[in-house]
């Protein structure tokens, strides 16, 4: 679509106005199709070995008091208060109740300002409702970035996690 309305654009505007046109409709697309990134609900598959999608994987083992949650893409203005309802939603889809929210931040490349504070405020609002935010796979400079925003602090440095299996075992072994 992009390239259509460019070429349609150079034959009506000019070269240097379709181009301009073209930046702005990139730069748009980009933030649409980030604000949704993909997330899954992780259950452990025995035949794989590891954690992985429980809607495509049937044979996905649920720990029960835990939920694990992956997000897969950058935490940001666009897709914060996303991020934080997804991750209720997957609570609320849970049968039983949960003490843990296991997430899986090892996909999370980036975060702004904006999304570090989601991730504050999301610990925070499950404390409220006694559930436990900890934080699994997350990489040396995502760490960085919330130890400088206060969000390590916020979540309890002994909340987070080399792998998704640390965290687990961690909340079954209490």
């Amino acid at each position: 679509v992009i390239a259509a309305v460019t070429f349609v654009g150079v034959l009506v505007l000019g070269v240097l106005v379709a181009l301009l046109v073209a930046v702005a409709l990139s730069i748009v697309d980009y933030i649409a199709r980030s604000a949704k990134p993909h997330d899954a609900v992780l259950g452990w598959v025995p035949r794989l070995g590891r954690y992985a999608n429980v809607a495509l994987h049937r044979s996905a083992r649920l720990t029960p008091g835990v939920v694990v949650y992956r997000f897969d893409g950058k935490l940001f203005f666009a897709n914060a208060r996303y991020f934080k309802g997804r991750v209720r939603e997957a609570v609320r889809g849970v049968r039983g109740s949960v003490s843990w929210v296991v997430f899986d931040a090892e996909s999370v490349t980036h975060a702004d300002s904006t999304g570090l504070e989601a991730l504050g405020d999301l610990a925070k609002d499950l404390r409220r409702d006694e559930i436990t935010l900890v934080v699994a796979g997350l990489r040396t400079r995502m760490q960085e970035q919330l130890d400088l925003a206060g969000v390590t602090e916020t979540i309890g440095r002994e909340r987070f996690f080399p792998t998704v299996s640390a965290a687990v075992e961690a909340f079954q072994a209490q």
